[in-house]
């Protein structure tokens, strides 16, 4: 506390106000961060620990004899959750609703439940120092204040941090449990403290990592740390001084920006294809069988198509090429090739329609089964020889991670090799053997 009256002292004599508030911002430690969002033109925010993504939609589904907030229920990506608008629960104005207009949704986990909030307008992610937030105060009597885990200015925005473990188990447990007493401090969960040894940099990238998985929908994991740790350092250099959070969904895609692999959305290059070609071992098999994840709209799929059939020429090779895209996988079967890739080692492999426009032949095109499917659920293929799934696990909470790996020990033959993304890695120590050739990096069994 004497260093903390100390700085002020000299902050006082030497600098002016602005340069001291500054040099106080500084050496505040940001370790708390939120997503911020408005409502009626107010400022709110809600712990990112507590946010499992962002996004827009609409056209949910309405349930009868729900409350007037509950919108209705929504699929996404399979699991269905309840759609709450905050603006109804608090007695918010809510504008006039157009028909199929997406709203803006925060998506929230709150005791194992998920949950879609409707909200005006997502705007960022804010950092602050927990020591900042202030008790909830009377004076905000748009909404209930028990609904208010605090207060907190940054940037000139004062932001009403809610409470959502008592706004949802509230509403969860009202009509069955009416009578017990109202949910105690202890059992709100507080956020995060960071360990005051924990260095800046760790600190750095685990609260980039929290803002990912929820603006990018990226996840930190053994897969892909070794590329985060070398982007972070990257990142320093290139953000101005004290700015190295994300907080919006652009600084999320530049981040990410060098993360893709080469060629991806577009056919492999001739070197690239004959640089796994040299990769490839020999496999006498008269059927190979090859398991493609996240193949989009099909250049992946067709581009390992013509290395298979230069590399495996007497072989009988069946992809299951699959994406959860279903426009994209929908036109997979129909892509057509520009001009200027229908030369080289893809020229034996393009014919010309009858409206002259250039595809793959049928040799090709009978090679690969192409599949609407979500890889996180149960996957139908056969036992493989090779695995291609670039740039999957990074976009998959790391409990996916870990059971889709698993899934792929089981499915892989011992003999079989893994190709992942130009950036991510098999988890160390986990039974895997990384095998490379300059920049072409493929996986196999111990």
């Amino acid at each position: 506390m004497e260093e903390t009256n100390e700085l002020k002292l000299n902050t006082n004599t030497d600098l002016s106000s602005g340069e001291a508030d500054s040099l106080h911002e500084q050496v505040v430690v940001v370790d708390f961060k939120m997503v911020t969002f408005s409502l009626a033109g107010k400022d709110y925010a809600i712990d990112i620990m507590r946010v499992k993504e962002i996004a827009k939609a609409g056209n949910f589904t309405y349930v009868p004899n729900t409350s007037p907030f509950v919108l209705g229920v929504y699929n996404l990506r399979g699991d269905i959750i309840p759609i709450i608008d905050l603006r109804i629960f608090f007695n918010i104005p809510v504008p006039t609703r157009k028909k199929n207009q997406p709203e803006s949704m925060v998506i929230i986990n709150v005791q194992d439940q998920t949950f879609g909030v409707v909200v005006d307008f997502i705007d960022k992610v804010v950092g602050v120092s927990s020591s900042t937030i202030q008790p909830p105060h009377p004076i905000f009597g748009d909404i209930n204040i028990k609904y208010i885990h605090g207060v907190v200015e940054n940037g000139g925005h004062l932001y009403i941090l809610l409470d959502v473990d008592k706004i949802f188990a509230s509403r969860q447990k009202d009509k069955v449990e009416e009578n017990l007493p109202p949910v105690t401090a202890a059992a709100v969960k507080e956020p995060v403290k960071v360990q005051v040894n924990q260095s800046s940099e760790n600190l750095d990238i685990k609260f980039i990592g929290d803002t990912l998985s929820a603006m990018g929908k990226f996840y930190i994991s053994a897969v892909n740390e070794d590329w985060v740790k070398e982007r972070y350092v990257e990142w320093k250099d290139m953000r101005p001084s004290g700015s190295l959070q994300i907080q919006s969904e652009k600084d999320a895609g530049e981040f990410l920006s060098s993360f893709l692999s080469p060629f991806t959305k577009n056919f492999w290059s001739e070197a690239y294809i004959n640089a796994y070609y040299k990769m490839l071992p020999e496999n006498t098999s008269s059927v190979i069988n090859v398991w493609c994840i996240g193949c989009g709209q099909g250049y992946e799929a067709y581009s390992l198509a013509v290395l298979l059939k230069m590399r495996y020429p007497r072989a009988h090779v069946k992809i299951y090429a699959n994406d959860s895209d279903l426009l994209a996988i929908s036109n997979a079967p129909m892509l057509s090739v520009p001009d200027d890739i229908a030369s080289g080692i893809y020229e034996t492999y393009i014919t010309k329609t009858a409206s002259g426009s250039l595809t793959f032949s049928k040799e090709i095109k009978d090679m690969i089964l192409f599949e609407y499917h979500d890889c996180t659920h149960q996957n139908a293929v056969p036992d493989v020889d090779i695995i291609v799934a670039r740039d999957v696990l990074s976009f998959m909470n790391p409990n996916v991670q870990r059971t889709l790996i698993e899934e792929f020990r089981e499915k892989l033959k011992d003999s079989g090799l893994i190709i992942l993304g130009h950036n991510e890695a098999m988890p160390k120590q986990d039974g895997w053997l990384r095998n490379s050739s300059g920049d072409i990096v493929i996986f196999t069994k111990e």
